[in-house]
């Protein structure tokens, strides 16, 4: 006697409920796919960011460090950043206009500008020492940074820290300079970077006597 096995089909209501499982197990690995994509996304906008104004802050930190005021009281380093023309910062440096080995050396004469509107912070680098005013027409002017939003700068003088500074009165630097920059990411994120950079030189003297044998100048 031969005996028929009987085959058993999906029902529609199993056939549904296996959909419902796979639809859900999709809609967790694409949401789980679409937010590592979003940070991956932050992430290099958040990195693109940093790279770039952390090299103009330290481009700005190695010629202000390098601020150098001559024997005479001229204007060697001047600061008004609430200037209505744009014009942040005007100084003698010999850090040169670089951060590589091959950087120009020598001392220059370097100034800032920053337009609001356009959220670009320029830079002018001249060799000699050129009066301020001399830069202000210059053609040499060159994007530095785009998409700043905020410049804040302070000038310690020892005590306090002041909103602006300028060597002609008394030909002498600020002991410190402190930056602060706010950039908008690509993702429209503001983010903010900050350094106080320290001033070696104080005033270049006037005369450096060299001692010759015998005790004789």
């Amino acid at each position: 006697m031969s005996r028929r096995t009987a085959h058993r089909a999906f029902t529609l209501i199993e056939m549904l409920v296996s959909l419902a499982i796979v639809s859900a197990i999709v809609t967790m690995v694409y949401g789980s796919y679409a937010a590592t994509s979003r940070s991956l996304d932050v992430y290099g906008s958040r990195m693109a960011c940093s790279e770039q104004a952390l090299f103009a802050i330290r481009m700005m930190a190695r010629q202000i460090r390098c601020a150098y005021a001559p024997p005479a009281p001229t204007a060697a380093f001047q600061a008004e950043p609430r200037n209505l023309r744009g014009d942040l910062l005007s100084f003698t440096t010999t850090g040169g206009s670089g951060l590589g080995l091959d950087r120009p050396v020598g001392i220059s004469r370097v100034a800032y500008r920053y337009d609001e509107r356009a959220g670009i912070l320029s830079i002018c680098c001249e060799p000699g020492m050129c009066r301020p005013d001399d830069l202000r027409n210059s053609g040499t002017w060159r994007p530095m940074l785009t998409g700043v939003t905020s410049i804040e700068l302070g000038f310690y003088d020892g005590r306090n820290w002041q909103p602006r500074w300028d060597t002609k009165p008394n030909g002498q630097l600020p002991q410190a300079v402190k930056v602060t920059l706010s950039v908008m990411g690509k993702n429209g994120r503001e983010h903010r970077y900050a350094t106080t950079v320290p001033i070696i030189c104080r005033r270049a003297t006037q005369v450096q006597q060299v001692k010759k044998p015998g005790g004789r100048p």
